[in-house]
């Protein structure tokens, strides 16, 4: 009478499968790798080491902290607003033409390899010399790792304004993304409003008040085209707040050049 094992060869012979090897997998140190010899090539597969891949393939999150992460990634990505002509913009496009062009790109690479969402980066200065392009890249080159949020400061009113409206978000759905992610990139701050209104003036300082100052501590990147004494004059009584919470922990450049829309 033939044995198990001899039975088991047999019909593995008859899939056309030559030998096969059962042993711990030499990667994980966890699970069985399984090795069979199919016209002479060795195929050999990790259960555990495949589901691994698996997950990361999907970005499935397996921890609470992950789960976390992918929550929030998902959330910031809903209420995101970047450009339609600079979403696929990157950092290496980013043609410089001055001394303080290049040294804003290098001062955003730095942000980007040193990301420790705490330090903030501000840029000032002339528009159309790409201050949002930058802006822009370095959202994208950080939101694979992290949950990056980016508005202009026009949109965030406008989502305020869309909630009191029968949105499917609320006020405070606004102020908890912009306060809970790694990173905020708050673009062309200044540009929201009409000064002439002096409701409006109120109403959207006190909103980019209360979300800069539920980011103290937290990394956030700012552009304007306004200098620091314009933003308080323009912001009246949060103006010096505003920018006090603007530039904390910040790097800051002023950038000035030809204005690339006009060319």
């Amino acid at each position: 009478m033939k044995s198990v094992k001899e039975s088991i060869k047999k019909d593995l012979k008859r899939f056309g499968i030559e030998s096969s090897k059962n042993e711990e997998c030499p990667i994980c140190k966890y699970g069985r790798r399984i090795t069979v010899t199919v016209n002479g090539i060795e195929t050999s597969h990790c259960k555990y080491c495949d589901d691994k891949k698996l997950v990361q393939e999907l970005n499935i999150a397996t921890t609470e902290s992950e789960k976390r992460l992918q929550t929030l990634r998902s959330k910031a990505k809903y209420f995101s607003r970047i450009p339609e002509d600079l979403k696929d913009v990157k950092l290496n496009d980013y043609v410089t033409e001055s001394d303080e062009q290049t040294r804003a790109k290098q001062m955003a690479i730095g942000f980007i390899t040193g990301f420790d969402k705490e330090k903030s980066f501000v840029m000032s200065g002339d528009p159309g010399i790409g201050k949002s392009h930058i802006a822009v890249a370095i959202a994208k080159a950080l939101s694979n790792d992290y949950s990056v949020l980016f508005l202009k400061s026009a949109d965030i009113l406008g989502l305020i304004r869309d909630s009191y409206n029968g949105s499917s978000h609320t006020e405070q759905d606004v102020f908890d993304i912009c306060q809970q992610v790694d990173l905020l990139v708050l673009d062309d701050i200044g540009a929201e409003y009409d000064k002439s209104s002096s409701d409006d003036e109120s109403w959207a300082s006190d909103i980019l008040f209360r979300i800069l100052d539920s980011r103290l501590g937290k990394s956030t990147v700012v552009t304007t085209n306004y200098s620091e004494s314009q933003l308080e004059n323009k912001f009246g009584m949060n103006g010096k707040r505003i920018v006090s919470r603007m530039q904390d922990t910040a790097e800051k450049i002023r950038i000035q050049g030809n204005d690339w829309r006009k060319k």
